[in-house]
């Protein structure tokens, strides 16, 4: 036995002088680690996360294959699903169960120093899950943070405060929390991060209603938030915001709320942009920094209602009304969103018509408007929900009452195919690698 055992070591010595030789001689070994490196990108569509209506069910459907990948069951039904700053994960917010759950998509890249590394996988479940009080608004710097605003509960005893919880994906991917803020009431609120910046809600003593009056500036330390102090100008019944270039906007009544950030440690004290309506949605997108889409409400029913929309300028904090092709009085959205460009901005009305807008000459111009994309329009929530492919270009808008997924060429605007998924669709996200 010790016999062999040494002539076994003299091979494997041997072995290793041959492996020698050829590295001195640009050998086997170069062309080995040249073998490693290949097939590190994915030619992948991604996946879409689509939450099933009063259902605890999340399907991952493999947009590569047109199949589903897993369905995996959360602890309570979806009250809205999002992609992780990174789209990796699907963030699953129940905000009746105070919780929020992430599932891994399978697709990710990794930056590994001298080229970036695609990866496919089973979707997965994770067992991280964060738990709040009704956690509402979702606020993402895009491949960079996110956090999600839980409004705290003012019915419960004791109250269940406000608090914010910041992640990244590799936190995400590490079962933890970058950062996390506790307020000291329970309020329908947002927290946008930006960089290390954080500007999150707080209310005057005699705000008109329970929503914010005003945004408070705090900046991370270690695994929390310090106070810097509150921005002056008011914004009365804030609710909506986003953040890109160098810009924050928030919906206020009777107008929006501009922030804009300097440089990487400061923040401008706001500036109101007034319009006839109150703003309680805004659009936008990070390739698209510094612009913005107000959406307001106007009538109150039973007489007439209309959503009006509103293109805003961060730089010039300029806002003008935009009227998609063939918007009336009485229609009414009921989904929205860009595509993976931030060029084009689609919009379902309450008849299931779909209409595109594209960016031209710094103003957003008609690009397609197909009547019936949806044929029956559900009569009350889940609404149709879309969501951009990151990868590719295509949008996908939902059919709650057919129970369809309805693919669209994002550059014309066109339908290209309707899928049948089996089930009544609510919340929809994208996941994979951003191109």
């Amino acid at each position: 036995m010790m016999t062999r055992t040494i002539r076994r070591r003299r091979w494997l010595l041997s072995g290793l002088a041959s492996v020698c030789m050829l590295a001195a001689c640009g050998g086997g070994v170069e062309r080995e680690a040249e073998h490693e490196h290949e097939n590190i990108a994915i030619d992948s569509a991604g996946r879409l996360a689509v939450a099933e209506m009063n259902a605890a069910t999340l399907r991952i459907h493999d947009l590569d294959s047109g199949a589903v990948d897993a369905s995996h069951v959360m602890q309570g039904a979806p009250s809205a699903v999002y992609a992780s700053p990174g789209g990796r994960y699907a963030v699953v917010l129940q905000r009746t169960q105070d919780r929020v759950q992430f599932v891994d998509g399978g697709i990710w890249q990794e930056d590994h120093g001298n080229h970036l590394h695609d990866y496919k996988q089973a979707s997965r479940l994770l067992s991280f899950a964060l738990n709040g009080a009704a956690p509402t608004h979702y606020d993402v710097q895009a491949g960079v943070q996110a956090a999600v605003f839980m409004d705290g509960n003012a019915s419960a005893t004791p109250v269940h405060n406000a608090g914010v919880r910041l992640f990244t994906d590799a936190s995400i991917g590490a079962a933890s929390t970058v950062a996390s803020l506790e307020l000291s009431l329970p309020i329908h609120g947002l927290a946008e991060p930006v960089g290390d910046k954080l500007l999150a809600v707080a209310r005057a003593g005699d705000a008109p209603n329970t929503l914010p009056t005003h945004l408070a500036l705090y900046r991370r330390s270690g695994s929390g938030y310090t106070f810097v102090r509150e921005l002056p100008t008011r914004c009365d019944g804030m609710h909506g915001s986003f953040s890109s270039g160098s810009s924050t906007l928030t919906g206020c009544m009777g107008g929006m709320l501009l922030v804009r950030h300097p440089t990487a440690t400061t923040v401008s004290d706001g500036q109101l942009l007034s319009t006839a309506l109150r703003v309680g949605t805004i659009a936008g997108h990070p390739r698209l920094p510094d612009r913005f889409i107000g959406i307001a409400t106007e009538g109150v029913a039973p007489a007439p209602v209309t959503t009006r929309f509103y293109a805003v300028d961060g730089v010039a904090a300029t806002v003008g009304e935009f009227t998609p092709e063939g918007w009336a009085t009485g229609r009414v959205r009921r989904a929205h969103g860009f595509d993976r460009s931030g060029q084009r901005f689609f919009i379902v009305d309450d008849q299931g018509t779909l209409i595109v807008a594209q960016r031209q000459g710094g103003t957003w111009a008609s690009l397609a408007r197909v009547t019936a994309a949806i044929p029956t329009m559900p009569t009350a929530a889940p609404w149709p929900a879309i969501a951009a492919n990151g990868a590719k270009d295509q949008v996908y808008i939902t059919d709650p009452v057919a129970r369809q997924l309805i693919v669209v060429n994002s550059s014309t605007g066109a339908v290209v195919t309707r899928r049948d998924l089996g089930y009544t669709p609510s919340a929809m996200a994208w996941l994979g690698i951003t191109r």
